[in-house]
This record gives structure tokens, sequence and C-alpha cells, in this order.
């Protein structure tokens, strides 16, 4: 392949990637973007899909879940500790913040089933499968410890 349609594919593939960016924006109710990508497991068992994320130091009060057809989104805050205080930091690796992430899950599920725990710093939702579509949009509650 020559320089000039390597460098148009390329003009090409980060256009979409704007694109993409502009439909999956992630912002907060104030339209600041997410800070930070939580880490998270996506998992198939026999009945359900499991959506397992790592969200250490924050409050349930914190987390909103909700579920639209295919598309998984949790949205959160952790709260940064220094804000309300003066703080000078030797070293900073814990990320604060707004946080958002989408999942797009790989088939339908029962979202009128979807159970979401909340237990040692792990949100674990858990989505029955459906072998229907289903058009529908649903706010997941956090079960009681």
């Amino acid at each position: 392949m020559d320089n000039e349609r390597r460098f148009a594919s390329t003009v090409a593939w980060n256009a979409g990637d704007q694109q993409l960016d502009q439909f999956f924006s992630t912002r907060d109710s104030e339209g600041a973007h997410s800070t930070w990508t939580p880490n998270t497991d996506v998992y198939e068992t026999e009945e359900s899909l499991v959506v397992r994320m790592e969200l250490s130091g924050i409050n349930r009060e914190d987390l909103e879940i909700s579920l639209h057809e295919r598309l998984l989104v949790v949205r959160g805050m952790r709260r940064d500790p220094c804000r309300t205080q003066k703080c000078k930091f030797r070293q900073m690796e814990i990320e604060y913040g707004f946080f958002e992430r989408r999942i797009l899950l790989p088939r339908s599920v029962n979202a009128s089933a979807a159970r979401a725990q909340f237990n040692n710093g792990f949100l674990h939702v858990s989505l029955p499968k459906s072998p229907l579509s289903q058009h529908t949009t649903v706010t997941v509650i956090l079960e009681k410890e």
C-alpha cells in the first residue's frame, strides 16, 4: 500500500473514531466527560450474562445502572477526599470523579429480571438471557446487602 492510500485510510479511521466518540459520549448531568474507566469483566453462564465491575471507594448512593435493549449503562462518582480538605500529594494513582461505562451486550436479555449487587468494591449485574429481543429501558436497582 502506498503512503497516500495509507494516509487516507488513517484519516477515515480517525473520522470514524470521532463519530463513535460523539455517539457514545460519556458526560455527567453537568456535561463533564468521564474522568476514568473502571475495570470490567463481562462473561456468560448457561442462564445469564454477568457484568462484574471494580468500583472500590464508591458509595452505593453514587451509582446508577440502566439497561436499554442491549446497552447496559453504569454511571457513578468516586469522590475525592481531598476536595474538602487541603492535601499535598506525594504520589497519586487513584482516579476520582465521574465515570460512565457503556457495555453493548452480545445478546438479548430479560431486562425485568436483571439483578445488581454491590459488595466488597465490586458491582455484579446479572442479566438473564432472553430468546426474544426486548425494546425496553429499565433502571436496575441495587439489592440490599
